[in-house]
């Protein structure tokens, strides 16, 4: 898909102690790109748009609901409930979509 100049590297939290060590999914094309905050966002909401982007990818991965991503040396939380697709014109996934804000 045109636009999704990236890749991450998503991990699972282990069985021992939680840790985001699994690889689920290594070399996954993708784009983080920027929320651009609503007329909505203000004070303390507005303050965390700074630390969340979206991140879009190839309709032929399921992202799984917790999960961490590495993006160019930057690992990102994935936002539970936040996982979406987009779909064409004939109902066919175009592209998947989730929320992710900047792991501490």
């Amino acid at each position: 898909m045109y636009g999704l100049d990236q890749a991450a590297d998503v991990y699972t939290p282990n069985a021992t102690d939680g840790a985001f060590t699994t690889v689920a999914k290594s070399g996954l094309v993708c784009r983080l790109a920027y929320i651009q905050p609503g007329a909505a966002d203000v004070g303390q909401e507005r303050e965390n748009i700074g630390s969340r982007r979206r991140l879009l990818w190839a309709e032929n991965y399921t992202m799984p609901d917790t999960a961490q991503v590495l993006v160019d040396g930057e690992r990102w939380n994935v936002r539970q409930g936040t996982a979406g697709v987009l779909r064409g014109p004939d109902s066919s996934v175009v592209y998947r979509r989730c929320e992710v804000e900047r792991a501490l």
